[in-house]
């Protein structure tokens, strides 16, 4: 089944060291994320755009309860 199309969108490419694209792999697949959602939802986080993070922190539970 193909994804949902995710918005305006340009493809990128980056050569981090082995070190760092090993953790990224590691914490993306923890999270359960594809690694290049994994990483645009970073990306978005760090330039201080939250609000185009796709996936990155969200729960398929819901929202929290009121207290």
């Amino acid at each position: 089944m193909p994804t949902p199309h995710k918005g305006d969108r340009l493809a990128h490419t980056f050569r981090p060291p082995r070190a760092v694209s090993e953790a990224l792999r590691a914490a993306a697949d923890e999270c359960g994320l594809p690694l290049s959602q994994y990483v645009a939802d970073l990306l978005a986080i760090h330039v201080g755009r939250p609000d185009l993070v796709a996936e990155l922190g969200r729960s398929e539970e819901g929202l929290p309860l009121a207290m």
